[in-house]
This record gives structure tokens, sequence and C-alpha cells, in this order.
């Protein structure tokens, strides 16, 4: 693939983590948060953002699914000789965090180009440690007002991409923007991969879902995604290896490539399936991790995002199907060692 001029292009709804960790649970009592779980901030609890803001220690990391996977593949991608090849489209605000999210991903090395909102905040995700569990609270604001005008007047980025990359949390800002990238990677012949992201996108939007399925030369799905879309498929309690066939042979506008289907299971084989060309036939392969010990194991937390991110970092290079697996593999098994979404010092896998 050629990656003189061309790069990854994501999109999709940015935050900024903003990280604490707690000595107790006053933090948690006083904004009536559940411990180690994860929601979306009401009225009352809004001003917490600002409190740990101000807090010593509190650290700021760039976050959101398809950010995490940008920031994936540029870690990769960088310690493979190939800097400065993600692109990043998103809502943020002109604010404060907005800035420092934008400077993170400059000191990274992601090029991002933003939509500023006026009206609202930038997403921001409240990570609260205590005793090494996590318990998360979004208030999702600028993210979710990404206008369709700024992709419009910016699209030499994706004229330019050698891979795109979204996913169905994409909906919840601009489903037009969504398929309308879909659309442009179907049309000139540009790889694409999509996520399904949560169950409740697959419930509640689902044509919205497989209208962006329908693009999708990879897509990517963990157990319970999947099994959720065997169910709306008539396929309740299916194999997931049987649903992810299915997926494989979803649908296609561009039918010059068959589609991949990668669905990952927690520490259990990665389940992969490609249609063969030009046939109803699906190949089956699964890929095994090795396991970790549980005290090894400090946040499964965007996990599942840097498996995309270094997968798609091995796309982009022309690897082949196993090694982009196996980049994955390894990259997740890092981060879930660390938290918040966190790299290693020094990548110690080489394709």
């Amino acid at each position: 693939m050629d990656t003189q001029k061309k790069h990854i292009f994501m999109i999709e709804n940015p935050l900024l983590d903003i990280s604490i960790d707690m000595a107790d649970n006053s933090l948690l009592e006083k904004y009536q948060l559940a411990h180690g779980q994860a929601s979306l901030a009401t009225e009352a609890q809004l001003p917490m953002y600002d409190e740990i803001w101000g807090m010593e220690g509190r650290l700021a990391i760039p976050g959101g699914s398809t950010l995490n996977s940008a920031r994936s593949a540029n870690f990769i991608l960088k310690n493979q000789g190939h800097a400065n090849s993600v692109v990043y489209y998103g809502s943020i605000a002109d604010d404060e965090k907005g800035h420092t999210l934008e400077q993170v991903l400059k000191d990274e090395g992601v090029t991002g180009n933003f939509h500023k909102d006026t009206e609202t905040p930038t997403g921001t995700c409240a990570v609260i440690v205590v005793n090494k569990e996590r318990t998360l609270c979004a208030n999702l604001a600028a993210a979710c007002k990404y206008k369709i005008e700024h992709l419009h007047n910016n699209m030499d980025a994706l004229r330019n991409a050698a891979l795109i990359y979204s996913s169905s949390f994409f909906i919840t800002s601009n489903v037009q923007a969504l398929h309308e990238v879909g659309q442009f990677a179907s049309d000139n012949d540009i790889p694409m991969g999509f996520n399904f992201s949560a169950v409740f996108l697959i419930q509640f939007e689902l044509q919205n879902v497989l209208k962006a399925l329908e693009h999708a030369d990879y897509v990517f799905a963990n157990e319970d995604e999947a099994a959720a879309f065997g169910t709306s498929q008539g396929m309740e309690g299916a194999p997931l290896t049987e649903v992810a066939k299915l997926m494989a042979k979803w649908k296609k506008s561009n039918t010059k490539r068959p589609r991949v289907a990668i669905v990952t299971h927690g520490a259990k084989p990665v389940i992969v399936c490609q249609q063969i060309h030009g046939t109803e036939e699906v190949t089956l392969d699964e890929y095994p991790i090795e396991p970790l010990e549980k005290h090894q194991i400090v946040d499964t937390n965007g996990a599942g995002d840097s498996f995309v991110g270094a997968f798609m970092s091995q796309l982009y290079q022309g690897k082949d199907l196993a090694t982009c697996v196996k980049a994955g593999i390894y990259l997740s098994r890092e981060v879930v060692q660390r938290s918040g979404c966190m790299f290693p010092d020094k990548m110690e896998w080489s394709a």
C-alpha cells in the first residue's frame, strides 16, 4: 500500500479523559456515582469535571473509542518508522480541555482536525480510580455536535486516505457524515474499517448500523456486540463463529474485496472470518491469546480499541491478515496491564 502521501483517516466522537486516583469513595459519594460503573453525566454531576480538573495529580488523556484506536495505530506506526500517518476528525470546543486534547495529540504525532462547537464544552469523561477500580462518567457535550460542513470543507484528508475507519458511536453525533464517509470509501475503492461499538446501537440504531456495514471491508465486534447482531438477524444463541460468518457475508457495496469480520472475546481466541471472493463460502480462523495472570490485569477499558488501532497499523503497511491480528493481540494485552489506554514505554513486538 502506498504510504508516501497517504494516511489512515479516522472520524468519530473525541473525549478528554480526566483521571484521578482517590484514596476513598468521597468523590463517588459526593456525585452519587456507582462504584466501578460507567454512566452519562446528569446536570447535577457536571461540576465534577472542573473539580477533578483542578486536583493535583489528575491526568488528561485523549479518549473516545475511535480516538483510542487512532492513538494506538499511531503508537505502532511511530515505532515502525511511519510517524505522522494518522489523521483524526471530530468535534470539540474552543476551551482549555479542547486545547489540551489537541496538544496531547500533536505531541504524540496524531494529526487532529476538529469542528469547534461554540455552545457546549469539549466532551469529557471523569475517570475516578479507587483501589485500581475505575468509575467512569461521561459528558459527551461537543463530541456529539460534529457538523457535516466540516467534513465537506476538509475533504483532502479523505481523498488522500489509504485506509478509513469509524464506528457506530458516530451515529450519535452525525449519522449523515458516517454514511457519507462510508460511501466515499466505496466509491473511491479505499478500504474501510467499521466497529459495531455497543450493544445499544445495534438494538436501537440497527438500520443505520447495517447501512454503514455495507461499506466496511473490515468489521470489528466484541462478543456482546456480535451476539446482539446475531439476535437481530434471528440467530439468538448461535455460536459466535456462525455470527462472524454472517458478518463476513453481509451485503457489501464495493465488491472488489471480500469482507473480513473480526470478533474479539476477552482472553478467548480472536475469531476471523473472510468471505472467499466471488462466492458464498467463508474461511474461519481463530487466533489464541496468551493468558495474563489476574494480578497483571489493571484495566480492560480500551483493550478492543487498541486491538483495532494496531490491526489497522499493519493493514496500512500491507501486512497479511495474520500479522494484523497478532499486532492487535499484542497491543491489547499491553494496554490491559496499564490504566487508561496507556501504551508501553518501549514496543516489544515486531511484524
